[in-house]
């Protein structure tokens, strides 16, 4: 099994455990948006072993953030924020 594909399962788990913990209070498509986003915002920027627990934590704040409907921080993330 190559590096990437345990990065892409791992990015996998925490997504499937995001949607759960986040699921009933942010849009399944925003929860998407937030994961597609981290992703790309830090790949080939972390080193691949690191990759996972850095994706996690952003995802994680980033969407804590927008439940939270915080006005101080700006997540770059379209359509991202709750009415």
């Amino acid at each position: 099994m190559t590096a990437q594909r345990t990065i892409t399962e791992e990015i996998g788990e925490i997504g499937v455990w995001l949607m759960g913990e986040f699921g009933g209070r942010v849009p399944a498509a925003v929860i998407s948006r937030v994961l597609n986003a981290s992703r790309r915002d830090l790949e080939g920027r972390i080193d691949p072993e690191e990759l996972g627990e850095m994706f996690h934590t952003l995802c994680r704040f980033r969407l804590q953030r927008i439940v939270a409907g915080d006005q101080r921080i700006t997540v770059k993330i379209p359509n991202a924020r709750l009415a």
